[in-house]
This record gives structure tokens, C-alpha cells and sequence, in this order.
């Protein structure tokens, strides 16, 4: 088969996709909000469905109105079945963390790409905290079993969701945390994740990213928001548009979004 390419220019208006990592922090926060939470024009897909039926799972109502996701939470409950997360290991390690705020145990598993995917680091760290947790060297099935009372912890974040799973449950434990951090990865999404904690009225303190200072005892705020575009989405259409002169308009963007591809 031939192809034929032509000299061509793209032009127009096209709305990117929202972020991901926005909207499984939303849909989290939502959950350990008191009251309503909205969020409009919500990634759909695999992970953030799979992210959606874990907070489900453990207590918040979703109402889907198409591009707004309303979202009840304030409380986390014992699931009667294991939480399956599917093939997303967000959904895994945030849920956890959730599942660490209530005093029970929550079982966990994914399909059998998650069942090989170690949350370890995430597993020990929750372990100081004060919560048991039982797995096969980290991976699932495993369970954990709270609540999480605060104290110290350390974990390496060889993938940055290890420390936001922690950041955005110890506000809730009982006690004031510290979280060490030896090693970081991903910078930007845990400054994602610090933005999403102080949108909903959570206060703490860091060092650097090195050291983490979280007051327990507090409270999510509830929240209206717009779901930031996706950069590595947007990338085609920004390439495009300066390669072939445009114009393009792309909407939905946020420039002082923290995430790490709108370097392109």
C-alpha cells in the first residue's frame, strides 16, 4: 500500500482532553470531602473509571452529568467486596492510602499486570503509621487495616503517587505526621498534589520536599473545579500548529499548571 503526503496546515479551535493525574486527585479529594464536590470536563478513561469505582467503593456517591462528575463524600466505608482497581496503579496506591484512613480491613487487587506492580515502599511507610497491611512482597491481592494514627514514616518515591497517596490521606489520621523522603522522582505531580491539598483548605509544611510536616485532625473543603487539560495530549496539536503555521486555538490549557509536559 502507498501513501501520498501532501503539503498541508492545520487550523481551528479543539478542546484537549482533561489531565489524568488531575482527575484521579480530584475524584480523592472529593471522596474525603464534606458534602458536594464538582468536577467539570473530567478525563474519561480506563484509569480515571477504575479511580471512580475504588472512591465509589469506599464510600462517595457519583452522579455523572456527561462533562461534570458531582461527587458526595466525607466519610470512607468498609467495601463488602475486594476493591479491584483494574490496570491502574494510581487508583491502587491512593486507594490504599484511603482504605488506611478507616478502622477495618479493605482487601485490594487489579488485573495481573497490578498483581506484579510492588507498592512496597507505600505498604511500609503506612505499616509505621500505624496501619496493618498484608501482602506477597507488596504486590496484590493485600489488605490494610486501620486506622492510620500518625507518627513518622520514610518512604523512597521512586514513583512520586507513593508520597501524594500519603500527602493527601495523613491530614485525616489522628495525629500529627512526618514523612521522610530519601529519594524523589516526579517532583511536579506531588506539587500537583500540595496545590489539590491546599485547594481544599489542608495545611502542612516541608522542607524542601525533603521532609514533610502534616498536621492530623483536619478537614477537606469541598470543591468546584474545571479539569486542567492534559499537556502530552495537547503536544500533537501544539507541534502541529508550529510546524505547519497554524492557527490553532487549544482550550483548556493551564500555563501554571504544575504538570512537567507543557515544557514542550
Amino acid at each position: 500500500m502507498d501513501y501520498r503526503i501532501e503539503p498541508s496546515r492545520l487550523a481551528g479551535t479543539v478542546r484537549i482532553p482533561g489531565s489524568k493525574s488531575h482527575t484521579i486527585r480530584a475524584l480523592v479529594c472529593a471522596l474525603y470531602a464534606e458534602g458536594e464536590s464538582v468536577i467539570r470536563h473530567p478525563l474519561v478513561s480506563a484509569d480515571t473509571l477504575s479511580a471512580r469505582k475504588m472512591v465509589e467503593s469506599l464510600g462517595a456517591s457519583v452522579i455523572d452529568d456527561g462533562d461534570i462528575w458531582r461527587v458526595r463524600g466525607g466519610s470512607i466505608h468498609i467495601p463488602s467486596e475486594m476493591i479491584d482497581v483494574g490496570n491502574s496503579g494510581t487508583a491502587l496506591y491512593f486507594g490504599i492510602a484511603a482504605a488506611a484512613i478507616a478502622e477495618g480491613r479493605i482487601d485490594f487487587t487489579g488485573d495481573h499486570q497490578i498483581c506484579r506492580r510492588s507498592a512496597g515502599p507505600l505498604l511500609d511507610a503506612l505499616s509505621a503509621l500505624g496501619v496493618e497491611v498484608t501482602s506477597t512482597e507488596g504486590c496484590t491481592p493485600l489488605s490494610v487495616h486501620g486506622p492510620i494514627k500518625g507518627g513518622r514514616a520514610s518512604v523512597r518515591a521512586v514513583t512520586s503517587q507513593y508520597l501524594s497517596a500519603l500527602l493527601l490521606s495523613t491530614p485525616l489520621s489522628s495525629s500529627d505526621t512526618i514523612i521522610e523522603v530519601p529519594l524523589l522522582n516526579e517532583k511536579p505531580y506531588v506539587e500537583m498534589t500540595l496545590r489539590w491539598m491546599e485547594r481544599c483548605g489542608i495545611e502542612y509544611e516541608h522542607d524542601s520536599f525533603r521532609e514533610f510536616r502534616i498536621p492530623g485532625g483536619q478537614k477537606y473543603k469541598p470543591f468546584d473545579i474545571d479539569i486542567p487539560a492534559d499537556f502530552s495530549s495537547a503536544a500533537f496539536f501544539l507541534v502541529g500548529g508550529a510546524i505547519t503555521g497554524g492557527p490553532i486555538t487549544l482550550e483548556g490549557l493551564d500555563y501554571t499548571d504544575t504538570q512537567g509536559d507543557k515544557r514542550v
